[in-house]
Order: structure tokens, then sequence, then C-alpha cells
């Protein structure tokens, strides 16, 4: 397994610790360093009589450093992975001391072990579980329901004022709503109402069709949840989920009824998004190189809480992923990661054309009506600009917009990378745009 500073970058918490442990990636810094076949380590003069103890788990990526800091990886972390970078000629394989064996050890055991079993509760205990849990749930799904009902009015009031007064309403009228869906414990909903707000009402022909687009959703979303009893249980958990039901990782991780599929997942880009509450929202999409499954896992951060990445945006990972329960499953997190390369074995299969990727993207619509970021992969495509915008065109001249946000120095790297010709690409579908992830070459993969 190698690394780029690109993927150590989108690895690292914040930009303060990559700051940081670029300055702790030149050899003089350490009192010693070594790799095994899964492990990189290090020693590295701390604040304190003893050095800090810093290790890499390079399988499924993890790290440990007995430094104070409650970031992963810290700044240790970092500047190891940086001094591999530079030269990893200067790394020796060698005998894993017994503080990184022991560590590493421990992490093997825990990916085979048998999950433990839970204490066994009386029949009485059971029962009042179950009835605590069911009294909560109701709670909330009635609590939801007054707030649907309530969006309801809101929207037909909308169409009946008329949509073109839209952009004359206040951003108070849209935050107003958005609140008040979240006392409803649907915040779900309230993110559609924010993104409503947030239109370009400036430009004439784009807020039009995407207000429509989000009011279509948004309406047909309430609907369901006031046709919820009358729901499939699959159905029922999306609809909780698109409402703001939030999902336990470690419980989907401890269910032996999660659908697993076992592959080498691509993990095809990554995307980091700050909402108006602070909150770090990160978005990582993967292709299984065999089962040509999609999956996202998605990961959230405060201020207080920094985000620890499990995975890293080109690397090829070999392991065990579990779906979130739903009517088209897509978001999940990795059950065991045995081993992280940089080169797929086998490239996913891929779309001829734009044509196949809408009749494609259709049947899934058809599935679940609200399915987004769908993961595509384009055989030939080039980028060109028309006029101010960017377009990705397949070999038939056929094209979709790239999103207007963007970042204009990933084209850069694409037209560098290509040559402006045609390439194999890995794209996100959102909406009526597109997002460049990375592209091919044979099976090698570049993150954009």
């Amino acid at each position: 397994m190698t690394f780029t500073e690109a993927q150590v970058q989108s690895l690292s918490p914040n930009p303060a610790a990559f700051s940081a442990g670029k300055k702790l990636s030149a050899k003089e810094q350490w009192q010693s360093f070594a790799q095994s076949d899964r492990a990189l380590w290090g020693s590295i003069k701390g604040s304190g009589s003893n050095p800090y103890l810093t290790q890499l788990d390079v399988t499924a990526l993890a790290y440990k450093c007995t430094c104070p800091s409650r970031q992963f990886p810290c700044k240790h972390g970092i500047g190891l992975m940086l001094l591999f970078i530079n030269d990893a000629a200067l790394f020796q394989h060698a005998e894993e001391p017994e503080w990184v064996k022991t560590w590493m050890d421990k992490r093997v055991a825990r990916d085979t072990a048998k999950p433990e079993e839970k204490k066994e509760r009386t029949e009485e205990e059971i029962d009042q579980l179950e009835k605590n849990r069911g009294k909560t749930q109701q709670n909330r799904l009635a609590s939801v329901a007054a707030g649907a009902e309530e969006l309801e009015l809101w929207l037909k009031d909308l169409v009946r004022i008329g949509l073109l007064e839209l952009p004359n309403k206040s951003q108070s009228d849209f935050s107003r709503m958005a609140a008040r869906m979240v006392d409803a414990k649907a915040p779900g909903l309230g993110g559609w109402v924010k993104a409503l707000g947030k239109l370009n009402y400036a430009d004439q022909d784009e807020w039009q069709r995407e207000a429509l687009h989000i009011l279509s959703r948004l309406f047909l979303l309430v609907r369901a949840i006031r046709n919820y009893d009358n729901l499939s249980p699959i159905w029922q958990q999306t609809i909780k989920t698109l409402s703001g039901w939030s999902q336990s990782t470690k419980e989907l991780l401890v269910s032996t009824s999660a659908e697993t599929i076992k592959d080498q997942w691509l993990v095809a880009g990554q995307e980091v998004e700050v909402t108006d509450d602070d909150i770090t929202i990160q978005r990582n999409w993967l292709v299984g190189s065999r089962s040509n499954r999609q999956a996202m896992v998605l990961n959230f951060g405060t201020r207080f809480s920094v985000i620890e990445n499990t995975v890293l945006p080109g690397t090829v990972v070999e392991g065990e992923f579990a779906f979130f329960p739903s009517i088209w499953p897509q978001r999940g997190a990795f059950k065991v990661q045995r081993k992280v390369k940089n080169r797929l074995e086998v490239v996913p299969a891929m779309y001829a054309s734009w044509e196949a990727i809408h009749v494609y993207r259709v049947d899934q619509l058809k599935i679940n009506p609200w399915v987004n970021d769908l993961v595509v992969l384009l055989q030939d495509a080039r980028m060109v600009k028309q006029g101010d915008a960017w377009i990705v065109c397949d070999s038939a001249l056929a094209f979709i917009p790239v999103i207007p946000t963007y970042d204009f120095s990933r084209i850069l790297k694409w037209l560098a990378i290509s040559g402006n010709r045609s390439m194999p690409i890995a794209l996100a579908l959102r909406n009526h745009f597109c997002i460049p992830l990375g592209v091919f070459d044979d099976t090698n993969y570049t993150v954009l």
C-alpha cells in the first residue's frame, strides 16, 4: 500500500493537522521508523521524556499514537505517512515490536471474532423493552405526521400564490419552516425546505427547474408519510430514513440480517460539505469491482468531534460491506476491511453512452423516486467547456453539465491527465448535473 500527499490530506481531520504533520515529515524528526507487510510505525520526540509511539495499520487504515491528541490521525500519524511518501526506501522491513504486534493482533482478532452474545433477558424484560421502543416510535411518528401535515399546507400555499413568487419570499420564511420540521423530529424534511431557500434565484431558467424538482419530490414524500401505515416494512424504513431518522452504524455492524457484500471496493471519490450549522458531512462513493454495486460511506463531524476517516479516495478496499436497510440500499459501512490496495484487479462494468446511463437512472428512480448521488462509469468521456459551463461528453457527443460548484483545479487535473483525449470516468449524478470523481487508465484509478 502506498499513499499520495493528496490522499493523506484527505485523511487529515483538518488543514491545521495536515500542516502540523507536514512539519514532522522529515526523517531527522524521527528517532526510528520501519514497516512490515501490514503496518508502519515510528518513534518521535515528544514534549515529555518518553518518545511518542506512532503506528498505522495499512491494511484497514487505522491509526494509533501515544500522544494526547484526540484527532485521528494525529499530526504524528500524518507526518509518518508523509515521510513514507517522500522516501519509502527509508523504511526497512523489520519484525514488529511488541507494541505494534499487540495492537495489530488485537485488530485482526476483533475483525475475525464472532459477535458477543447478548445478555439473556427475561420475557418480562423483553416485553417491557418492546413496549418502550414501540411507544417511542409511535410518539415520533405522530410528531413527524403532524409536521408533514403542516408542511403540506405550506407547499399548497406556495402553489396557490404561484411559484413565480418564490424569489420574493424572504429567507426567514424558509428558515422558519425548516426549523418547524426539526421541532417535529423530521430534519430530513427540513433539509428539503432549506435547499429550496438556497436556490440561485438570479438564474431565471435554472431556479424554476430546480424548484419544481424539489417541490415535487418533497410533496411526494409528505404524501408517503401520510400513507405510512399502508406501506411495507422496508418502505416504512425508507420513509423514516428520508424523514431524518438516524441510522446506527454500531447496530448495523452487529446485525445478522443486514445485506452484506464481499468485494474489492473502489473508493471512487469523496465530497466534504459544511452546513450552516457547522456540521461537516463527508460522502465517500464506492463501487464494487465484481458486483458492480455502488455504496456510500457517510460520516459526520462537528467542531467538537472531528471525522475519523475509514476509507481513502482512490484506493481499493478488499472487505465486506454492510448496507442499511432500504428499498434501494446505498449507505452502509465496512464490517471487515482485509486489505487496502492501489490498483484494481478487475475494472467494474462501464456504460457506453449517456443514453444507457439515462435508462439505468430511470430504472432506479422507478424503484426509489428520491434516489440521488448515483455513481456511474462512462466508457469514453471528455470534459468540454460550453459557454461559461463545463460539460462531460460521451462518444456520441451527448452530454451532462458538471455541477456549478465543482472545483476548477479538478478540471485542470482532468485536462492534464487526459490531454483532452477520451478516457473512462467515474461520476456521481446529482439532480440534473454530474460530479466527475476520477479517471481510469486500465486498472489504475486516479481521483480528480
